[in-house]
């Protein structure tokens, strides 16, 4: 049996995910008590519990590096918390931080997510060359895998259905092997 198909096999079916949408208009709208719809985070946590994975907690928190750094850094200090998944900040506006912020702290960068995203991506009719506009990475931190995801609510959905929760189980399985 091959490699890969063993791990799949002995990797854990269920995992805990904890989610952080990162948008400032929506981090305003809570501050000020207004309704927040969060259609990409929403869709992130749906998801997740479909598939059988567990939500152990959720995050809004404004474009801003520290406040996206005290998040992440709360979740990663959650010993139930083994996936983390952001949303938002990840193309090229002069707000959009997460990315180089999440680097700055990865132990690894998991190259293939952010490269086989763009090219699935690329290949749906209504992104195509605007597929490369997108710095959607992942990486390794204390043994937990972060995710990050551009904003919108369809890129959301394919890297969720088509990497992330096909994937995760068996990354955490790598991740945690000696």
């Amino acid at each position: 049996m091959d490699s890969h198909k063993r791990h799949r096999e002995m990797a854990p079916k269920t995992l805990n995910f904890f989610v952080i949408t990162i948008s400032t208009s929506r981090f305003e709208k809570l501050q000020e008590k207004e309704p927040v719809v969060d259609e990409s985070g929403d869709l992130i946590k749906q998801l997740i519990i479909s598939s059988g994975h567990k939500l152990v907690g959720y995050s809004l928190v404004p474009d801003d590096k520290v406040k996206i750094l005290k998040a992440i850094s709360t979740a990663l200090d959650d010993n139930n918390v083994e996936v983390i998944v952001t949303t938002g900040g990840t193309g090229y506006t002069t707000t959009d931080q997460t990315v180089e912020t999440l680097r700055g702290i990865f132990d690894r960068e998991i190259e293939g997510f952010g490269e086989i995203f763009r090219q699935i991506s690329y290949n749906e009719k209504d992104v195509g060359s605007a597929s490369y506009l997108s710095k959607a990475t992942a990486g390794i931190v204390k043994g937990k895998v972060i995710y990050s995801l551009p904003g919108s609510p369809d890129a959301v959905r394919l890297a969720m259905e088509k990497l992330i929760i096909p994937e995760v189980s068996h990354l955490i399985f790598l991740v945690r092997s000696k």
